[in-house]
């Protein structure tokens, strides 16, 4: 599935997120499975969520594709112990731990934000801090994109798309 959009959304009281329902609305357990892995993001004020089945297929990725080495033993023996599998409850939310809030330094008003194959958790006041300047580094990075996605075509022997 892929995430696209943000969402303003709150903390509960009880450490509840909605899970937009854009998205919800979307997912099928027998593709997706019934909840989300959260694990600390990138930078450290954020929080990732994976849908179960996506999770599960990075995990097995990392263990059949890259090589055992000092650095990805060190990044797994990190990463995994904080990474957690959150249900959805009926009403669409997940429960973040609250030593993950605190790791993030997240408050109660956050966005929620879809990357491609995961969901970013970002406090509000970060995101609107950087919408300027993400617009503007985004209209950098997509030129880029595109002039590596003409040079691709070209080595290939296809004809630039003219998007």
């Amino acid at each position: 599935m892929i995430f696209t959009g943000a969402y303003e959304h709150g903390i509960d009281g009880k450490n509840r997120l909605a899970i937009p329902a854009k998205w919800r609305g979307r997912l099928k357990p027998e593709r997706d499975g019934n909840g989300f892995y959260i694990a600390p993001g990138q930078p450290k004020t954020r929080l990732w969520l994976y849908t179960e089945t996506q999770f599960e297929t990075l995990a097995e990725k990392f263990q059949s594709e890259f090589l055992p080495d000092e650095d990805m033993l060190r990044f797994e023996q990190e990463f995994f112990p904080r990474a957690e599998l959150v249900d959805i409850d009926t009403q669409g939310r997940i429960l973040i731990p609250e030593k993950m809030l605190k790791a993030a330094g997240l408050g109660k008003d956050v966005m929620v934000c879809g990357v491609r194959d995961h969901i970013e958790i970002r406090g509000r006041d970060e995101y609107e801090s950087q919408s300027d300047d993400g617009l503007e580094r985004f209209r950098e990075y997509q030129l880029k994109a595109r002039q590596a996605m003409q040079t691709f075509q070209r080595r290939v022997g296809k004809e630039p798309d003219a998007t």
